[in-house]
């Protein structure tokens, strides 16, 4: 029985607790849910006494059975936007906050309303309602949707709304791991495209580069500008990520060995982490020219007060923004005349290119771009790596022709 009576010592050994001849009862209610989750509730009440009482406790516990009840079904009926949130918050001790705000960025397409309104999402819908025709419709009209390149409006591209869609079946199965779903609706429509659009995809995947002669236009327009012409030279030459550059100290610098120690990477709130993959914890090797041009924006650093080698090679006391890099980025390819919409990592991709272009051998481009398998670099540049194989076959059948 869940009702008890109250106990009190004496002489050392539990009695039945009475007042005015009537006994005093408590409850300890078991509540159970369809998942087989157990918990416990113990309720005393003063003025549960003899027969009276003793209904008062029974009518008690049912209540809170009943309570319990309809506060788990509550629970467990949330809205979409809200599993979002619990998803999010489950995995953020997992994972960097650069990496959470990717993947909420991510979310954000199915689970919050939509300002361009190019598509209907359901950030208030009860995630038990979300059905397989609801997530085709949502597939439809995101395929359908254009974003914002430079002056372009672009459509996104098959490779990245399975992206998308890969984080949203995550979510969902987050949910049917806590019991808040039976069924993955993501899961059951399947990813975006066609098994042909998607391999289409990711044949066809090309990246914004600058080439070398734009680089070269670049190196003159920042000519008087030691500190960006230093940073576009890098990034250019030897591919580190935009983060790494923001890391970089005055101590992961060698001038006698020519190189640049990868020791951390710079998050969006200016906080050093530890690098993408392990191998990105590496070594840059500088040419002469780079490895000049950084040891004498250490020398005039060397000249200001308070100078130790903490400092950061590319802004002194602070980190340099990311900000600040897109702005003269966008500043000096005007100046230059490059009317293209690069990111900041595109500075990798065109490093790599530029290499290819000048017959670099792929293990050679993986090992500067500090590749965790030259598998990825494989898969990275596959487009390259065609362009490369024709023009070898070119050379093949000349060589055979002049021999004949």
């Amino acid at each position: 029985m869940p009702i008890y009576t109250e106990k009190i010592k004496k002489n050392g050994k539990n009695v039945e607790k009475k007042v005015n001849s009537q006994k005093q009862y408590y409850i300890r209610t078991y509540v159970e849910d369809e998942f087989g989750n157990r918990k416990q509730i113990t309720r005393h009440n003063k003025k549960w006494l003899g027969r009276d009482g003793y209904i008062k406790a029974m009518q008690e516990e049912v209540r809170l059975k009943n309570e319990m009840i309809i506060k788990e079904e509550k629970d467990k009926n949330i809205t979409l936007k809200e599993l979002k949130n619990k998803y999010l918050e489950y995995i953020k001790p997992r994972i960097d906050m650069d990496t959470l705000k990717a993947k909420e960025t991510k979310l954000n397409h199915f689970c919050e309303i939509d300002n361009t309104k190019q598509v209907i999402t359901f950030p208030n819908q009860r995630i038990k309602y979300i059905t397989k025709d609801m997530y085709i419709e949502w597939q439809n009209q995101m395929k359908a949707k254009k974003y914002h390149h430079g002056k372009k409006n672009c459509d996104y591209s098959i490779d990245h709304l399975n992206r998308i869609h890969n984080e949203i079946v995550l979510m969902f199965n987050y949910a049917i791991n806590e019991h808040l779903m039976n069924i993955n609706p993501a899961i059951q429509t399947g990813k975006f495209g066609t098994l042909k659009e998607i391999k289409l995809s990711k044949k066809n995947k090309n990246y914004s580069i600058i080439n070398y002669d734009e680089y070269l236009r670049l190196m003159q327009v920042t000519i008087d500008d030691k500190k960006y012409n230093t940073l576009f030279d890098l990034m250019f030459s030897c591919g580190p990520r935009a983060g790494e550059i923001r890391a970089f100290k005055i101590k992961d610098y060698s001038y006698e060995k020519k190189q640049l120690m990868v020791n951390f990477t710079m998050s969006k709130k200016n906080e050093l982490k530890e690098p993408k993959t392990t191998s990105s914890k590496s070594i840059i090797d500088l040419d002469d020219i780079l490895n000049e041009k950084i040891n004498n924006l250490i020398n005039n650093m060397k000249k200001e007060s308070g100078y130790n080698d903490e400092w950061y090679i590319f802004n002194g006391k602070t980190p340099i923004s990311s900000r600040a890099m897109n702005y003269n980025k966008d500043k000096y390819f005007k100046l230059a005349g490059i009317d293209k919409h690069l990111r900041l990592h595109d500075f990798r991709h065109s490093c790599a290119t530029w290499l290819f272009s000048i017959g670099t051998p792929i293990t050679v481009i993986s090992k500067i771009l500090r590749h965790q398998d030259i598998s990825i670099t494989m898969k990275t540049y596959t487009h390259l790596i065609e362009e490369d194989y024709r023009r070898e076959l070119t050379r093949i059948n000349n060589i055979k022709q002049d021999q004949k």
